[in-house]
């Protein structure tokens, strides 16, 4: 099955942009993934490779990948299911939503291999981009929106600029999601296309804490999963909704001992007190998950073309397990379609564990 994309530009008015002296309303790009359930680019070949997803931009992505030491090479031998031409469909069917938040730094289709997968069980995947934040943002206008130098400032102990980050994206994805209920009932292409009652979230790292802190606050959010978020940003509230179906899915370094060897001291402490909270404090159904041997990055494309095809092979390895664990369990506990997700994760498994709060493995 071949997966449709549109992107589309919005602006909110009511908002400045808090990375620019002069603003016209924050900016917001968004990529809709629609599932291709008739068949129609099978007939019409139209792939994309990799690097196209980020036209009219390529040449500055891909300039902008080089030198940061992206492997050129082997993001040139990527493709894609996706064709960026009109979404077609005779049926009038509706189709369960996922909203993606992506990682600090990384554009928000830096996610194929699940968005991918997603759309191809029926899901309407919606990447929502973090301008100024992101590496880079591609506008389909033309106008390409480097990271500004503010947000290259900002480290991972900086409490107070990553919950305005949160604020900020928790305001985006309300306002996209508010878009997709107008583009529901006025827009003939698409009418009725969004089941604005079966919205999921994904969030990776501080894209889960957004993730979060948005489910607990907005009743549209029906679950959500957080991809190794920054649970040192969790902020504990017993006044907020802590019942919807959660799935936390974190790297092998996902215990205080193990976390100290790659962060400061004070933020490992955060993170694990953080995540220890969530586990107790989450009173719906929840799931954690070690992903063995994942790495902060491996819930992104992004070791794809890093380094060399080891790591690619690797990569693939994490993201095809990933894949299963997210589709089964929205499947189950979005879309109350069988027990797929239980069935999955019971008895041992050699690419996951099931993990308390601590992130020890529970035996």
């Amino acid at each position: 099955m071949g997966v449709f994309r549109k992107v589309e530009l919005l602006q909110d008015y009511t908002r400045t942009e808090m990375f620019q002296e002069e603003s016209e309303g924050r900016k917001i790009v968004i990529s809709i993934y629609y599932p291709d359930t008739e068949g129609v680019l099978i007939k019409n070949a139209s792939e994309m490779k990799y690097m196209e997803l980020f036209r009219p931009c390529e040449q500055q992505a891909r300039e902008l990948l080089q030198d940061i030491g992206m492997n050129m090479e082997i993001i040139n031998t990527l493709s894609t299911s996706i064709s960026d031409r009109t979404f077609q469909s005779k049926s009038k069917r509706s189709y369960p939503v996922i909203i993606y938040s992506p990682a600090l730094g990384l554009d928000r289709d830096m996610y194929i291999y699940n968005i991918e997968a997603l759309a191809k069980q029926g899901f309407i995947v919606v990447t929502v981009s973090a301008a100024y934040e992101a590496m880079f943002t591609v506008c389909p206008s033309g106008e390409f929106i480097n990271q500004s130098e503010a947000m290259r400032q900002i480290k991972a102990a900086d409490y107070t600029d990553l919950h305005n980050l949160i604020s900020i994206r928790k305001k985006d994805i309300q306002y996209v999601l508010d878009h997709l209920s107008t583009l529901n009932s006025m827009e003939q292409e698409v009418m009725g296309l969004f089941d604005m009652n079966k919205i999921g979230i994904i969030g990776h790292s501080i894209g889960g804490a957004a993730a979060l802190d948005l489910t607990m606050e907005d009743d549209r959010i029906k679950a959500a999963i957080l991809l190794d978020a920054s649970m040192h940003l969790y902020i504990e509230s017993e006044e907020k909704n802590n019942t919807v179906p959660l799935l936390v899915l974190r790297q092998k370094a996902s215990t205080l001992e193990s976390l100290s060897n790659i962060l400061q001291e004070e933020l490992a402490n955060d993170f694990i007190k953080g995540q220890e909270a969530l586990f107790q404090n989450w009173k719906g159904y929840k799931s954690f998950l070690k992903i063995r041997n994942a790495t902060h990055m491996s819930f992104s494309d992004l070791p794809l073309y890093e380094e060399g095809e080891t790591l690619k092979q690797r990569t693939c390895e994490i993201h095809t397990c990933l894949n299963e664990l997210i589709s089964k369990f929205l499947l189950e506990h979005l879309l109350d379609q069988g027990q797929g997700y239980v069935a999955l994760i019971s008895g041992d498994h050699k690419d996951f564990c099931e993990i308390h709060g601590s992130g020890e493995e529970i035996l």
